[in-house]
């Protein structure tokens, strides 16, 4: 009997807040001149800073945010939108779309009180980083959630840090 041991190469998450919209694609871009960089991508960030008062005014925002992301992630791409009860108006968009929406009692597992903070722990997040990121997001940051290769991080990680510092 012969046996052979496989490697198997882990994904990781990394997540980095961002102010403007214009920083992700910065960043964006300089993945993309790596070409040998295969990641996952996504963005978490508010929908609406205010209260929105007719569903016509959150469909508008939120066909000029598919546009605007559009730009970013290509024409394929998952999005969609809840509303956190400690954050508000957020939206999802990206390879983890699916994860954030998935019903838990009619509700979306992120609209949920502790739903935030259980996918982030899920995705492998410390106590304190679920807390910053979750603080960004009520004032109006964005979370760009990279999934990926441990080689391909590092490679990136370095762009991440660039960008914020610009």
């Amino acid at each position: 009997m012969f046996s052979k041991e496989h490697k198997i190469t882990q994904k990781l998450f990394i997540i980095s807040t961002y102010k403007r919209v214009s920083q992700i694609e910065v960043v964006l871009k300089n993945i993309a001149q790596n070409d040998n960089t295969p990641v996952q991508l996504s963005i978490l960030g508010p929908l609406a800073s205010d209260k929105i008062s007719a569903k016509k005014e959150l469909e508008k925002i939120i066909a000029d945010k598919k546009q605007q992301l559009s730009n970013l992630l290509g024409k394929e791409y998952q999005f969609g939108y809840f509303n956190n009860p400690e954050i508000g108006s957020l939206f999802i968009a990206g390879h983890l779309t699916p994860t954030f929406l998935t019903k838990v009692d009619d509700r979306e597992l992120a609209s949920l009180p502790a739903g935030l903070s259980g996918i982030f722990r899920g995705l492998g997040i410390n106590k304190e980083d679920i807390h910053r990121y979750v603080t960004e997001l009520k004032n109006d940051s964005y979370c760009l959630i990279i999934r990926g290769e441990s080689s391909a991080l590092k490679i990136i990680k370095p762009l991440l840090e660039f960008v914020k510092l610009s």
